[in-house]
């Protein structure tokens, strides 16, 4: 499968459009982590809340969302991440990546049990920004993140 076929099946299984109450304006400060699980499941997606962090996926691949900035439990900022332990990744794979994709930035992370390849993508809360714009956010980091982790080899073509 053409890596053009599969961003275009991945774009379609992306979740579907919020709904009306979604163009809501977000909290001042910033959401909080129960807040942010609310919008996600609403979405339809799984959520573990654990602190400043959301634990949820979509097409096939699991991510986090990490508070930042918070103040009294309201964050001014959120990222994306994904990590993938890959057992043989290719050298030069994430500079590549970052050389040719916009969005998603990634590094390498050397573990114990080999190389980890982890893609973030941040989020900053600007005023009268609504929960559709954090929509079209996750939207982006749920579409891009099963092709960087094709791309690391931390997933297989069809």
């Amino acid at each position: 499968m053409s890596r053009t076929v599969l961003a275009g099946i991945v774009g379609m299984m992306i979740v579907s459009a919020a709904g009306p109450g979604m163009a809501q304006t977000l909290p001042s400060g910033g959401p909080t982590a129960e807040e942010v699980a609310a919008w996600l499941t609403q979405q339809g997606l799984d959520t573990v809340v654990d602190g400043d962090q959301v634990r949820s996926g979509a097409n096939g691949v699991a991510w986090d969302m990490t508070g930042f900035d918070c103040v009294a439990g309201r964050c001014q900022s959120w990222q994306f991440s994904a990590g993938f332990q890959i057992a043989a990744m290719t050298e030069g794979a994430v500079e590549r990546w970052n050389q040719q994709r916009r969005y998603l930035k990634a590094f390498e992370l050397e573990r114990p049990e080999g190389t980890a390849a982890v893609a973030q993508y941040d989020v900053l809360i600007t005023p009268g920004m609504t929960w559709e714009g954090m929509t079209e956010h996750m939207r982006l980091f749920a579409s891009v993140a099963p092709l960087f982790a094709l791309e690391m080899g931390a997933i297989r073509e069809e």
